[in-house]
């Protein structure tokens, strides 16, 4: 996450996406989060995350497809 346009990219599809898809964004992340954590842009992707699911108390559980498999 070097490119400033790409960030935001990420942080609008977190805050536009249905429950289901922000999960399924998450679990995507998440092998990615170290090397997110050592760019500016990647932290700011992170806190957003971070916020959404403390603010909301969302568990993360076990990760599935939408039910007519279109992401």
């Amino acid at each position: 996450m070097k490119d400033q346009y790409a960030n935001y990219v990420v942080q609008k599809m977190i805050d536009v996406a249905e429950p289901a898809q922000r999960k399924i964004v998450m679990h995507k992340i998440r092998p990615h989060i170290a090397t997110l954590r050592k760019y500016t842009y990647g932290k700011h992707i992170l806190a957003k995350l971070e916020k959404y699911y403390m603010k909301n108390g969302v568990d993360l559980g076990p990760i599935c497809g939408p039910p007519n498999g279109i992401i």
